[in-house]
């Protein structure tokens, strides 16, 4: 037997047609501390939700490549970057970790052949680091399999649901993190035509 449609009170005006776990979950909520914001709980459930589907199909695709998480955002950072390289600081400010971590991601990608770093010609207290060949044909290879588990998680929306999800996350990212800087857009429309992003 099909279970009954119980459309929560902040939902009725809008069109429901299926209750998911964190309609549940939130309703429990509600019953324990009415003085929670039900729309600010689903958002933040299913934000974290949908963000764990997509991490998962992430890593599932990239276990069976055998790379870590961190290998992959390492390198497709330096296959964004102009001519293949930039500086370890820029990969710090971009994977949002410690200097440590940057020094040691970058040194394993060496040791693997995929990355190499260098002094900065005009100031030898900065480190260049660069995509080999080799770092940049196994980017490539791990941008496509990134874009199958894309797919994996997206693909079960239509392209309307899509554009909407994508409208919506652009503006709570403004309102996150504020607009792009110009030299970020700059990077960007500098590199050459067959590079991706």
């Amino acid at each position: 037997m099909a279970q009954a449609l119980v459309v929560p009170w902040w939902l009725a005006s809008e069109a429901v047609v299926e209750r998911d776990r964190v309609d549940a979950v939130v309703d429990f909520w509600r019953q324990e501390n009415p003085d929670l914001d039900p729309r600010i709980k689903t958002l933040a459930i299913r934000l974290r939700r949908a963000a764990h589907h997509l991490e998962r199909a992430l890593r599932q695709e990239l276990a069976a490549n055998g790379i870590e998480a961190w290998e992959f955002e390492v390198l497709l950072a330096l296959r964004r970057s102009p001519d293949h390289c930039c500086s370890a600081g820029d990969l710090l400010r971009e994977s949002q970790v410690t200097s440590g971590a940057i020094t040691n991601r970058v040194a394993r990608l060496e040791e693997r052949g995929w990355a190499r770093r260098d002094m900065f010609p005009d100031d030898r207290r900065q480190v260049l680091v660069s995509l080999t060949p080799e770092g940049l044909a196994r980017a490539d290879q791990l941008l496509a399999t990134k874009m199958q588990a894309d797919q994996a998680v997206f693909g079960r929306l239509d392209r309307r649901a899509q554009d909407r999800l994508n409208a919506d996350l652009r503006t709570l990212l403004l309102a996150l993190e504020g607009p792009a800087q110009a030299g970020e857009e700059q990077s960007l429309r500098h590199r050459r035509p067959d590079q991706a992003p």
